[in-house]
C-alpha cells in the first residue's frame, strides 16, 4: 500500500464539518502527484482524461491530515489508470479511478511513456 498525507486547510471544510466534495478532487490530486513525482513524472507531464469519484462515507478530519492511499496503477502506452482512496478513520470516504494521459506540453498533444517512467510505474503496481 502506497499512502501519502495532505494537509487540510481551514477553508476545505463546510457547515457539516466535512471536506466540501470539490476539494475532494484537491486532495486526489495532491497524493497523486506526489506518488507520480516519486516515480519521475511531474505534475505538468500528464492531463486527466477520465475521473470517476465515489463518495462512501464521510470525510470529517480528525487531524490536521487526509490520508491518500493509492491501490492500483497500470500504464498503457500513452495513459496510465489509477485507482485510489481518501480515508477517514481507517475507512475509505471516497474512492476514485482516474485515467491521465501524459503529455507533451511543446507539442500540446499527447506523448507515450518513458521506458523509465513505466519501468517505475510497474515497480510502484508490485508494491501495491
Amino acid at each position: 500500500m502506497i499512502t501519502h498525507q495532505v494537509q487540510v486547510r481551514w477553508p476545505d471544510i463546510d457547515a457539516l464539518g466535512h471536506v466540501n466534495h470539490s476539494t475532494v478532487l484537491t486532495y486526489l490530486e495532491v497524493g497523486r502527484d506526489a506518488v507520480l513525482t516519486a516515480c519521475g513524472i511531474e505534475p505538468r507531464e500528464s492531463v486527466v482524461r477520465h475521473c470517476s469519484i465515489d463518495y462512501v462515507g464521510e470525510l470529517r478530519p480528525q487531524g490536521p491530515q487526509v490520508e491518500y492511499r493509492l491501490d492500483a496503477v497500470e500504464p498503457g502506452r500513452t495513459s496510465l489508470r489509477i485507482e485510489e482512496r481518501l480515508m477517514h478513520a481507517g475507512e475509505t470516504a471516497v474512492s476514485s479511478t482516474f485515467v491521465l494521459v501524459m503529455w507533451d506540453a511543446n507539442r500540446r498533444a499527447a506523448r507515450e511513456l518513458t521506458l523509465d517512467e513505466r519501468r517505475h510505474l510497474l515497480a510502484l503496481g508490485k508494491d501495491l
